[in-house]
């Protein structure tokens, strides 16, 4: 249970960040992007090897909410920009 959890905050966070690195990479951002490209690294390297671990011993379910916290944390940092830029 604690391996899921870890997995859906991890790629929920990760793709966030990366999400808001891009944004703040375009805007010519040095310190935020410094901060949330070292974020983006962190929590890669976490979501990553749980996503390929259960890849390898085919846990789907573990697959399924990689995917789909993923996409929840693109969707949270588009979210965030929208806010940012209004």
């Amino acid at each position: 249970m604690i391996e899921k959890l870890i997995l859906i905050v991890s790629q929920l966070l990760f793709s966030y960040f990366r999400t808001v690195n891009v944004i703040h990479n375009s805007r010519g951002l040095i310190v935020q992007s410094l901060f949330s490209g070292t974020m983006v690294k962190i929590t890669w390297l976490v979501s990553t090897y749980l996503g390929v671990n259960s890849l390898i011993t085919k846990d789907y379910f573990m697959v399924f909410l990689y995917l789909i916290s993923g996409i929840l944390g693109d969707y949270l940092g588009l979210l965030k920009n929208k806010k940012d830029v209004k």
